[in-house]
Order: C-alpha cells, then sequence, then structure tokens
C-alpha cells in the first residue's frame, strides 16, 4: 500500500520536529561552504540550519504539503534557501557540482550511486535512515523503504568514511534501528 505523504504531513503525523537531526548538528561544520542538496526535506528543519550557516540549499520534496510546511517555516531573513517540489528520482545537478548532500529518513536504492556523483571533490554526504530491524521495535514499515544491515556503507565505498555506525537508540523520544553514515569525496 502506498503512503499518503501529502495524508501524513497534514495530519501532524511527523509531529512538528523543528531542530535539525543530531547527526547533522554534529557534522555540518565538515560541509564545504557551497550548494548542499537536502533529499526529501520532510518540513525544511535541516535546509533552514544550512541556509543559517551560509550555504546555499536545495530541499527536494515530492509532499506539496511538506513543501508548505516548510515555505512556512523559512523565515525571509535573506537565507539562501530554495524549496523544490520535484521527485528525487530526478535530481536537477550536474555529476560533481555538489558540496554536500543530506538525507534523512528516505531510501531510494536506485539513486545511491547518483547522490555520491553529485559530490564534488572533498565533497560531503550526510545520510541517516531506518534498518529492517526497525520492524521488530514498533510499527510495520515497508521493507523496500529499509536498509539490511551494513547496506547504507556498501553504496559509498568511494567515499572517505568520517563516520558509521548502526544502531539501536532513543532519538527523538522514540526507540530506533538506524544506519548513520559520513562520508567525504575523495
Amino acid at each position: 500500500m502506498a503512503v499518503d505523504w501529502d495524508k501524513r504531513y497534514r495530519e501532524g503525523f511527523y509531529g512538528g520536529a523543528t531542530e535539525p537531526h543530531e547527526l547533522l548538528k554534529r557534522y555540518w561544520p565538515a560541509i564545504p561552504k557551497g550548494r548542499v542538496i537536502d533529499i526529501a526535506m520532510g518540513n525544511g528543519r535541516d535546509a533552514l540550519f544550512l541556509a543559517e550557516k551560509g550555504h546555499n540549499v536545495y530541499g527536494f520534496e515530492k509532499s506539496s504539503e511538506a513543501t508548505k510546511i516548510a515555505r512556512g517555516a523559512t523565515p525571509d531573513k535573506g537565507y539562501n534557501i530554495t524549496i523544490v517540489s520535484g521527485d528525487a528520482n530526478t535530481l536537477p545537478f550536474k555529476r560533481g557540482s555538489i558540496d554536500g548532500a543530506i538525507v534523512f529518513y528516505f531510501l531510494l536504492r536506485d539513486i545511491m550511486g547518483e547522490i555520491a556523483g553529485l559530490l564534488k571533490q572533498g565533497g560531503i554526504l550526510i545520510y541517516e535512515t531506518f534498518l529492517k530491524r526497525q520492524n521488530t521495535i514498533d510499527a510495520w514499515r515497508n521493507p523496500e523503504h529499509l536498509l539490511e544491515d551494513g547496506e547504507l556503507i556498501s553504496y559509498f565505498r568511494e567515499l572517505d568514511l568520517l563516520f558509521y555506525e548502526e544502531t539501536v537508540s532513543l532519538s527523538e523520544g522514540k526507540k530506533r534501528a538506524l544506519a548513520r553514515f559520513v562520508g567525504r569525496k575523495k
């Protein structure tokens, strides 16, 4: 059964989270100043955080409800942030043209190689999403959108590894089975 992302955002399923993800707060200084893409940006909290830090951020989101929320949360303070309603299958960037890419709680295996390829030399990828083990912890999720143990790191072997972990921990008040990756383009 397909998830109705607009309905989830309209009904407040994501609880109005406003703080950037912890992994981003920890590793954002590693991202060279410049263009950053936030793939499946949701309500825009991470894109806004990076724009506040001086990055030129492009937030991509398929849900029109999420982009409405993101636009409403983006203050008109001169930040360089562009919110794009679009599908991650068609990211409009050339290879080697991005200084950073962030992905949180989104998995589209078909574009994993493309994401790494978009990075410039020295560019940073920050990626965090659920492991299949999550289905043993709480509500069932579609396994197509969950990672096998060791899977996330396998997609980005050409990047220098800065951080990687697979863990079950408490995050935003919920128990989560996660894979977290931070890498730099050689």
